[in-house]
């Protein structure tokens, strides 16, 4: 049988350390993994794992980031401005949708154990939003007098994604069978009236 290329077994290996780690999260505090508990249910050495990521909680964070980051490319890079509410809905819908498939590993977000996973939450929208205002999509309302415009961009960015993964936080804890369209339509009524809403 001829030798698999390089970039083949890597990503084959990635996927396996990937669905290994978001396997242990699900079943346990995710800041628990050890590199060695990873590295045994993908099936691969210990030094693998420091080459896919550094540690078990690098490799589940980018795990989630694949799912996240496409969801972004898809919906968002290069949105016409026209349309761009009809894409934040779609975008947001398929990251609660995204978060609802993993709720097993997102569902201590408001507590001492979750907060990791809260501020890669945040971030995630923090850089979504960051795109939008690059691309002249979504423009952030000035600040009171004096301020510092950069202040109030990065102000206003950090209070938006902060407010939606708490709002995430709060559904994760309602029962199941969980509908992404309730926190969806809940959003729009509390985001600024300056935030695009379909």
């Amino acid at each position: 049988m001829p030798a698999q290329p390089a970039d083949a077994r890597q990503r084959r290996t990635r996927a396996a350390l990937h669905a290994a780690a978001i396997e242990l999260a699900a079943a346990g505090d995710p800041g628990a993994i050890t590199v060695t508990a990873l590295a045994e249910r993908a099936g691969v050495h210990r030094s693998t794992v420091y080459e896919h990521g550094g540690s078990p909680l690098d490799v589940l964070q980018a795990a989630l980031a694949d799912e996240l980051d496409e969801l972004r490319e898809r919906h968002l890079r290069d949105a016409d401005p026209r349309g761009i509410a009809v894409a934040l809905q779609q975008v947001t819908l398929g990251v609660f949708a995204h978060v609802d498939r993993h709720a097993a590993v997102y569902r201590n977000l408001d507590g001492a154990a979750g907060a990791t996973l809260h501020a890669f939450l945040s971030e995630h929208f923090q850089t979504s939003t960051r795109l939008l205002i690059a691309q002249s999509s979504l423009v952030v309302p000035g600040g009171p007098g004096g301020a510092d415009p950069g202040f109030v961009e990065d102000a206003t960015v950090r209070y938006i994604a902060d407010g939606v993964v708490g709002l995430i936080a709060v559904w994760l804890h309602t029962a199941e069978p969980r509908d992404p369209a309730v926190p969806l339509a809940l959003l729009g009524r509390l985001m600024p009236a300056w935030w695009p809403t379909a």
